[in-house]
């Protein structure tokens, strides 16, 4: 028998029981395959460390939620990515954003029958597939620019506002993000967030600093011609030659 798990992910409590009722009831009539809810979440907050704890098989998303919606969502997952099902209560936005990409999608109130016809396709092809259509979608959405990103904090993923960031370090082969509570490690690295970070909030000063223009107090001289910039909680970080006339036009010079 095929076993399978998964997480339902849903801001409204009371769509999140109905789905998780006729999941189930759905999911017994087949003899050869089984499937576990093992976790809710009503926010992307809640659902990402989640995801990242219990690695479910399958993940049925809403679209349109507060704060994070479905697809910020499933961009923050770290891979490999579980099979993602979205459920939406607006139809043509599904359509729009799924018919290229074939993927599943469920519209609100979800049906036995069209439910039923969702669980045949996940058993009939599998994790590969479906994988290969969430990083076409995400490949796609791979220019946007980041609101939040995801950072590990004591075993969990973490959901961190852009804004709260105060710089992004490369050490070693690390990538550490820098907030008022300290430090924590990153799985994007300096070049992505460089790129799908605001230009107008962020600056690269060294191929391994990456630094929120507001934190930025003094642009220092210092050795054989080089610079260093003096952060509003004196961190000293070194400047890339290339970069000095760019952090100078900061300071209007």
């Amino acid at each position: 028998m095929k076993k399978l798990t998964c997480i339902i992910i849903d801001d409204e409590h009371l769509a999140r029981a109905r789905f998780r009722t006729l999941l189930q009831r759905c999911a017994s009539e087949f003899e050869d395959f089984s499937l576990e809810i093992i976790g809710e979440a009503e926010n992307g907050t809640q659902a990402i460390p989640l995801i990242y704890a219990e690695k479910p098989d399958i993940i049925f998303i809403d679209i349109q939620m507060p704060g994070l919606n479905g697809f910020e969502i499933v961009e923050l997952i770290s891979t490999p990515r579980p099979q993602i099902i979205f459920v939406t209560a607006y139809d043509e936005y599904a359509l729009r954003a799924f018919d290229v990409h074939a993927l599943d999608y469920l519209t609100k109130p979800v049906s036995k029958e069209r439910l039923y016809k969702t669980l045949q396709r996940i058993i009939n092809y599998g994790t590969a597939q479906q994988s290969e259509k969430i990083e076409a979608l995400i490949q796609e959405h791979s220019t946007s620019i980041l609101s939040r990103i995801t950072v590990h904090s004591n075993g969990n993923l973490r959901v961190v506002a852009v804004n709260e960031i105060r710089r992004i370090e490369a050490e070693d082969k690390n990538v550490f993000v820098y907030i008022h509570e300290g430090k924590f490690k990153t799985d994007y690295t300096v070049d992505v967030l460089e790129q799908r970070l605001s230009p107008h909030d962020f600056i690269r000063v060294h191929r391994s600093h990456l630094v929120k223009i507001d934190a930025i107090r003094e642009l220092i001289p210092w050795f054989s011609g080089s610079y260093c910039v003096k952060l509003d909680d004196s961190t000293q970080l070194p400047v890339a030659r290339r970069r000095v006339a760019e952090i100078k036009k900061i300071f209007g010079s």
